[in-house]
């Protein structure tokens, strides 16, 4: 009895957020799984909703990775406060300074948020 509640239960905000950092290693499939059909990133150049989309945007982000980005990735802060998530990152001379926030609902990102400075 106890193994078929431990399968139906929902990933906390930090399960989800160590999820997540540790997909980009494993790959899109790994990655989109955190997400639903309701979920969105908001980007500096707009939004995107939905699965397809949010795939689209993880496929291109790792396509256009360039050798050095992993190496120089570098987390300068992360925070989980409730239902939200929170990093501060950087991946220089690539990204200077990027943030990300996460608002994690019944196990799955529910909303992102995704900017980066400089």
């Amino acid at each position: 009895m106890s193994d078929v509640i431990e399968s139906h239960r929902v990933r906390s905000t930090q399960e989800v957020f160590a999820h997540h950092l540790q997909a980009f290693a494993q790959g899109l499939d790994a990655l989109v799984s955190d997400y639903t059909e309701q979920s969105s990133i908001v980007l500096q150049s707009g939004t995107i909703t939905g699965l397809p989309g949010i795939r689209h945007f993880f496929e291109t982000f790792l396509k256009d990775i360039r050798p050095g980005f992993w190496e120089a990735f570098k987390i300068q802060r992360q925070e989980v406060c409730a239902d939200v998530a929170y990093l501060v990152w950087e991946a220089k001379p690539f990204v200077a300074k990027a943030t990300d926030t996460l608002l994690v609902r019944d196990g799955k990102i529910l909303v992102q948020t995704f900017t980066t400075f400089g």
